[in-house]
């Protein structure tokens, strides 16, 4: 498919530079640049604030961004559903995903619907809970890979199960041994925000622990660098812990709990031919939904 100039634009606000949109088109910077003017011109309006540090939407770009990812997303929807005549000989799946199950678990799925479908291309972009819900909403992906949203105007699809652990420094009086949650009553606790509380709140709470110290932190990798240096414990699953390069004593959760994983997308978002088989491939693959064939 042809890339419309609403694309690029929509690759520069994603990016917040011009440089790196041009590298992703395979273009010039200059060519970019002129684009932009073109549509300036055309729409009669400043679409972006140019300046060291990069760019970044103006008022009436910020007013015009949602009726440029409809029009983007539409022209992909005509393009992708004409592809079901091609046999699927080109496409593009854009996914929002945490880091972790983008490392640890997603790259076989990949690997193998590639196999079956060499052409369809995939764009993703990892992020949090928030994070993912959002570029659903504004269409910036078309598949979200999380636990399971709260708003009903999601569809969620659960897939896996993830085993929560406890996680303490090496170093820790009770590493190397059975750990239990209410052993670490007095102890501080560096937490993932956004999407993990509701899973430790209830580990916590259904041990009557009540955290006198705690850390709360975005990033997966640094609250695994903050255990291992001492700052405190965590409660993390185990996609999260597979082939760190942290020194961390480990240890499943008794009573066992788990965070509940799937995809998920837009209720009122018809999906691409090439979306609906890859959910319909890993539904098959996880023994959730019996094969067409």
């Amino acid at each position: 498919m042809k890339t419309s100039r609403y694309e690029v634009f929509l690759k520069i606000v994603e990016t917040q530079s011009l440089t790196r949109t041009a590298a992703y088109f395979g273009c010039t910077q200059s060519a970019v640049s002129q684009l932009v003017r073109a549509m300036e011109t055309d729409l009669g309006v400043a679409l972006l604030d140019r300046s060291k540090g990069g760019v970044r939407l103006t008022a009436e770009g910020e007013y015009l961004l949602p009726s440029m990812r409809q029009i983007v997303n539409g022209e992909r929807s005509v393009f992708e559903k004409s592809l079901e005549l091609q046999n699927m000989n080109a496409g593009l799946i854009r996914i929002g995903i945490f880091t972790s199950l983008s490392c640890q678990w997603l790259p076989p799925h990949l690997k193998r619907f590639r196999a079956t479908y060499p052409n369809i291309d995939f764009e993703l972009l990892q992020g949090d809970m928030v994070q993912i819900c959002d570029w659903l909403r504004n269409g910036m992906v078309d598949i979200g890979f999380m636990t399971k949203p709260e708003s009903e105007e999601f569809i969620f699809r659960e897939l896996l199960e993830d085993r929560m652990n406890i996680v303490l420094p090496v170093e820790h009086p009770l590493a190397g041994g059975e750990v239990h949650l209410e052993d670490l009553k007095d102890e501080t606790f560096v937490l993932l925000e956004s999407g993990y509380s509701q899973i430790t709140d209830k580990m916590l709470q259904d041990a009557g622990v009540r955290p006198k110290r705690q850390y709360t932190v975005k990033d997966d990798y640094t609250v695994m660098s903050m255990v291992e240096s001492g700052l405190g414990v965590s409660l993390l699953p185990e996609l999260m812990l597979q082939r760190t390069p942290y020194k961390l004593y480990i240890q499943p959760s008794e009573p066992a709990y788990y965070r509940r994983l799937g995809v998920s997308w837009l209720r009122k978002e018809q999906n691409s031919v090439a979306v609906n088989k890859f959910v319909q491939s890993l539904l098959e693959y996880m023994g959730l939904e019996k094969s067409e064939t």
